[in-house]
């Protein structure tokens, strides 16, 4: 009994033995397979650098000029064109009216404030005050008797008021006639230089007609437009640099003195004004000016030319030099100034990126850095 029963258990195993020597000669297989597989990836591997390198060597490189990306301050500034008035522009007008009798200046003269300009016929205005300081000599005489007659109770009150009151009045007339005559005498409100004289000698001028301009030209404003898309940049501006043309393109520094806060026209222009010192009189209202806006600052910030960035469809990338070849390397752009464009991913702090000659490569190409720039005004100057 004993011995069918191992007999029967040995049958057992042995079938079960036979049923996994399938799957032992599958996972064999499979094994084998994948082995076969490694080894054919890095036979091909093997076989494409052979081949890339039997390229390289039969490739002449490509002679190539190269910048060295080297973090620095980058400004995004805009240049908006603006034109020069005088700091102060005021026309002289006559207060009263009369004959011009005199013209005390001339075009072009400097005057200082008070100075006088010119004369009216002052015989008329004389007359009528030596009449009222009469008139007041003789008020003041009644006042004084009718008030001391006051005092001893002799008169009655309402005359002494009734005096009084006729004395302040041909006081106020005196001074009015004063005045009147002291206006005969145009003069300078402010300090400046004579650029108009419309009076002339014997001509006669009424109240309100002018008479000469005066321009302040010790400094000088500076008026530029500025479009509605940046004028969130500048409300808090102080300064800004102004670049004057004719005179051999004088960079000068303004400082801010209003910015409008409605735009002036359907150009949806701000008015932003700048005063600009005028010391030696050359700028002169009406010239051209340009200014010199910064937007933002970008510290620390890789900058390449423009045209050292190549374009294939949706994809932007630069070449790199990397130990005798090119390394094609994608990039993101940032912000553009002038021809240079701020490259904000992409590339890091000392790469070479080829400037020169990257136009005829292809990734891996071999090159000949046949100088290297730190600048880009340098390619310029090749």
């Amino acid at each position: 009994m004993d011995k069918m029963n191992q007999t029967t258990g040995k049958s057992k195993l042995l079938r079960r033995i036979w049923g996994l020597f399938p799957w032992a000669i599958v996972l064999c297989i499979a094994v084998f397979i994948f082995s076969l597989y490694q080894d054919i990836r890095t036979e091909r591997s093997r076989l494409e650098k052979a081949k890339q390198e039997a390229i390289r060597k039969d490739i002449p490189s490509v002679r190539v000029i190269t910048l060295t990306a080297i973090p620095r301050r980058l400004e995004d500034t805009i240049k908006l064109p603006g034109y020069v008035e005088p700091g102060e522009d005021l026309w002289v007008k006559t207060e009263v009216s009369g004959q011009v009798v005199q013209i005390l200046t001339k075009e072009g003269a400097q005057v200082t404030r008070g100075q006088v300009l010119a004369k009216l016929d002052d015989r008329d205005y004389r007359s009528r005050l030596a009449r009222i300081e009469a008139n007041h000599r003789l008020a003041k005489l009644e006042y004084d008797r009718i008030y001391s007659l006051d005092k001893k109770k002799i008169t009655a009150a309402s005359r002494l008021d009734e005096i009084e009151a006729r004395l302040n009045d041909v006081s106020a007339q005196q001074k009015e006639a004063k005045l009147a005559l002291n206006r005969t005498r145009i003069s300078a409100p402010i300090k400046g230089q004579v650029n108009e004289i419309i009076a002339k000698q014997g001509s006669f001028l009424g109240v309100g007609d002018p008479v000469a301009q005066i321009l302040r030209l010790s400094d000088v404003k500076v008026t530029v437009g500025i479009p509605e898309s940046d004028v969130a940049f500048f409300l808090d501006l102080n300064e800004a640099t102004v670049i004057i043309d004719a005179l051999e393109k004088r960079r000068i520094t303004g400082k801010k003195v209003f910015l409008s806060r409605q735009p002036r026209n359907l150009a949806r222009l701000f008015d932003l004004e700048l005063e600009i010192p005028n010391t030696d009189g050359h700028i002169l209202p009406g010239m051209f000016a340009r200014v010199e806006l910064i937007r933002a600052v970008h510290e620390n910030a890789l900058v390449i030319p423009l045209y050292a960035v190549i374009n294939q469809g949706d994809e932007q990338f630069v070449y790199i030099e990397n130990d005798g070849s090119a390394k094609k390397t994608p990039v993101v752009l940032g912000q553009l100034v002038d021809w240079q464009v701020h490259i904000t991913s992409g590339i890091s702090a000392n790469d070479k990126v080829i400037v020169v000659g990257h136009r005829l490569l292809n990734d891996g190409q071999p090159i000949e850095v046949i100088k290297n720039v730190l600048d880009v005004r340098e390619i310029l100057a090749l």
